[in-house]
């Protein structure tokens, strides 16, 4: 503990040299509010602290005779006030004059969430001496704010000609760190916005990494991305309580938890981040020193967390060591796995240089040595951001290194096949010598035993002939299975990007719908409660029918039909006496109360009509919202199911019944988000038995030609599907309204690496294996093409092959 701090004091000398920070005067003097206008106005310099190092002091006790003259001003640079490490509570003291003819209103900002207990003290307006006290602090529940704020806001009126004196009390759990800021409404307002703005873009961005790596782990099975999700999912959460967002939006009622729920995660992020080091440069680093490292360190955060949940004090200061000395552990093992040239140590001593850099910003802030503002606020963030870009591509160089890896294998393993043949081959011939030299030994003896003698010979020949070709019908099954799934490999790739658009367009919509739901549920609550209160028992009633007919499905219509019904309810609303009936009118047509109009007619005429239809509009927007968010996981649902199927590869040896409707659909949604716009597709499908087949190789079959038929389109088309039956035989159509293919060219179409495409588009075996599945199938394909109009593929399969 001596040396932690030791550490810490010549750190800080060190920083300040270098940023060459010299403390700069305090202003004791009363802050004139006519002075700050709209600007926004650090109060650093206008701040006087006491210190309470028992924590006992109450205001009474401050504003006595003996306390108030130990009030000082606190010298500083920076735009906040730092006293490091400390378990003492801290009093400041603040006069505001306001020398004007009229009120003064400001918003008195403490923009650090990491403090336990924040009390506020102001006047009363009509006395000096009655104070008003407001108590918050990340270990109180989120509804002690005075405004509602990931950080601490106090709303402060001056009133005219007048001077006040407010106190404000701080204490914290870890470094005690006061970034106090004076900001007129209106420009505390619209900085509140674009703040919050900032953290859903980050945040958003988390999603989006953690959802895209968690579908790599299903498709590849790969620990490391599964790794990499926890990782960053801890990491977002812990940041999020460190920021105040999690205590506002997450837990809002706890207390001792809000209160260490970061402390918590740093240890908790360190876990899967230790083995995601331990995965990607394991290459490198497989000695027992290393490994009896790593093990150590995942113990002690383990031992952190525990410890934490019952106690911080004690086990903060021992998890801040493990984060220091595991920094060092990190870097070396990064700096050892460069020096042997291990590519995923540059990926991660770039990426985790953003991130440490990022937290030396935040603590030096912490520690006042550098400014509050964008940079030193968001540093964590930012750092964050560049980490998950710089991981993204970790894991993209991973894969395309384990591709080549298993590539490489392949080839090792074929040429192992090659020898194993030749010596086989080798050894048949050798063994028909020894045959024929022991048959011509014994010719002299008898011209019988000579003639068995060469029908034994020729049929070890003929034995070894038929291992030898059988040998190569192996290798030539084993070549062309490599060549399907590498072609349903390329397919999948070139998916990617496409189903991760899919997915990111019903993201954005659960996000929206939720804001929604956020924003209606909250006006909602606010109304209702006075509201009903203010009602009758018969107009509750009536109220709360309205809002179950508003979650009932609502048929569609055309806009010609709703303008007539808004005529139609208008001239009845009218015709009741009421003002503004074109409102009231789309008012009822939102609940579907359009045919019922006498029926809530006493709502509209009710002297609450307007707080009755704002509340019931806030709540109807909500559940809209929530039917939207629905819909949009049912499509990440499906989207999912569809990508995992078709990723499935499985060259079986024997055939299983399998439903061609099915798995046609199945490759169409992995094609819909390239065939949403532009391509109108067409379903002819006929009630079918299973069919006996290979299932994977026919949706093989059906992505070739339906990638085809999209490009022969440039994505602009017709695309029509059709599956029937023809006595025992199943048929499936593909067809395009593309450019068609040349008479001259039709007959090498399914030639082996013939394409009409340019150099480096197609490889030209997508047909050629097309034709082997369905030869193998007993089945045949056909082509009817015409220049200008189209093409069709029909593939004829049958059912007792």
């Amino acid at each position: 503990m001596h040396l932690y701090r030791l550490l810490t004091k010549l750190g800080l000398v060190f920083l300040a040299l270098l940023f060459n920070l010299a403390p700069a005067a305090a202003n004791t003097q009363p802050l004139k509010l006519a002075d700050t206008g709209d600007q926004t106005l650090s109060l650093t310099p206008y701040l006087e602290v006491l210190e309470d190092p028992t924590a006992l002091l109450t205001l009474s006790d401050v504003r006595s005779p003996t306390q108030a003259p130990q009030f000082a001003a606190q010298p500083s640079t920076s735009e906040a006030l730092s006293f490091g490490f400390t378990r003492s509570a801290y009093w400041f003291r603040l006069t505001l004059h306001n020398p004007t003819d009229a009120p003064q209103k400001r918003m008195l900002e403490v923009a650090n969430y990491a403090l336990s207990y924040v009390d506020f003290y102001q006047p009363d307006n009509d006395t000096a001496t009655r104070y008003r006290e407001t108590k918050t602090g990340s270990a109180l529940p989120f509804s002690s704010r005075a405004i509602k704020n990931r950080y601490f806001v106090f709303p402060v009126t001056v009133p005219a000609d007048s001077q006040q004196v407010v106190y404000l009390r701080v204490q914290a759990l870890d470094g005690l760190l006061v970034p106090a800021k004076l900001w007129s409404e209106p420009e505390f307002y619209a900085y509140s916005k674009h703040d919050y703005l900032g953290q859903s873009v980050y945040y958003g961005m988390v999603i989006a990494m953690v959802l895209f790596n968690l579908l790599l782990y299903i498709v590849l099975r790969d620990s490391m991305f599964l790794l990499y999700v926890c990782f960053e999912s801890v990491f977002a959460l812990a940041l999020a309580s460190f920021g105040g967002l999690a205590h506002e939006f997450l837990w809002p009622q706890a207390t001792n938890w809000a209160n260490v729920a970061h402390f918590v995660g740093w240890s908790g992020m360190a876990l899967p981040l230790i083995l995601f080091v331990k995965g990607m440069m394991k290459k490198c680093i497989q000695n027992t020193l290393w490994n009896t490292c790593f093990n150590f360190f995942i113990a002690g955060h383990l031992l952190a967390i525990i410890g934490m949940l019952a106690a911080v004090g004690p086990f903060f200061t021992f998890s801040i060591g493990l984060h220091s000395i595991g920094s060092l552990l990190f870097f070396g093992s990064v700096f050892y796995g460069m020096k042997c040239r291990n590519r995923p140590a540059y990926f991660l001593f770039i990426s985790f240089s953003w991130l440490f850099i990022g937290g030396l910003m935040t603590i030096a802030r912490g520690l006042g040595l550098l400014p509050s503002n964008f940079l030193t606020i968001n540093g964590m963030q930012i750092g964050s951001a560049l980490e998950m870009i710089t991981l993204a591509l970790a894991l993209a160089d991973r894969f395309n290194q384990i591709r080549q890896e298993k590539t490489a294998d392949q080839l090792r393993l074929l040429e192992s096949e090659q020898a194993l043949v030749k010596s086989l081959y080798e050894n048949s011939v050798a063994q028909a010598k020894a045959f024929e030299a022991q048959s011509l030994a014994t010719q002299l003896q008898s011209e019988a035993l000579l003639a068995k003698a060469q029908t034994e010979v020729q049929q070890a020949h003929n034995a070894a002939l038929q291992v030898q070709a059988e040998l190569a019908r192996k290798e030539t099954e084993y070549a062309q299975t490599q060549l399907q799934q590498a072609d349903k490999m390329a397919s999948l790739g070139q998916l990617v990007a496409s189903v991760t658009h899919e997915i990111n367009t019903p993201i954005g919509a659960i996000t929206s719908s939720g804001q929604s739901i956020t924003e209606a549920l909250s006006d909602a609550i606010a109304q209702l409660p006075p509201l009903l209160r203010q009602l009758d028992t018969a107009t509750s009633h009536l109220l709360v029918e309205l809002l179950l007919q508003a979650n009932r499905p609502k048929a569609a219509i055309s806009s010609r039909e709703e303008r007539a019904i808004i005529k139609r309810a208008t001239e009845q609303l009218e015709a009741a006496g009421l003002d503004h009936a074109r409102q009231k009118a789309n008012f009822l047509l939102g609940f579907q109360a359009q045919d019922d109009i006498d029926k809530f007619l006493p709502l509209l005429q009710h002297p609450l009509a307007v707080p009755i239809q704002q509340a019931a509009s806030n709540l109807s927007i909500a559940m809209s919202s929530a039917r939207n968010v629905n819909v949009a996981v049912e499509r990440v649902a499906k989207i999912v199911k569809a990508l995992k199927s078709f990723s499935h590869f499985n060259i079986g040896t024997e055939k299983i019944e399998a439903n061609l409707t099915e798995g046609m659909d199945t490759v169409l949604t992995i094609y819909q988000g390239q065939t949403r716009v532009g391509v109108e597709v067409v379903r002819n499908y006929e009630d079918m038995p299973p069919l006996n087949c290979y299932p994977d190789e026919l949706n093989q079959v059906w992505t070739n030609l339906i990638h085809n038929a999209l490009q022969a389109m440039n994505y602009e088309g017709v695309l029509t599907i059709g599956i029937r039956r023809e006595g025992d035989k199943a048929v499936v159509s593909v067809g395009d309204s593309g450019c068609g293919i040349p008479e001259e060219i039709r007959s090498k179409i399914f030639d082996v690496f013939f394409t009409t495409k340019p150099a480096g588009v197609g490889s030209g075996l997508g047909l050629d294996i097309v034709k082997k599945i369905i030869e193998k199938h007993h089945g045949r394909i056909e082509l009817e093409s015409e220049e200008g109009m189209g093409t069709t593929f029909t593939v004829t399969l049958p059912y007792s092959a």
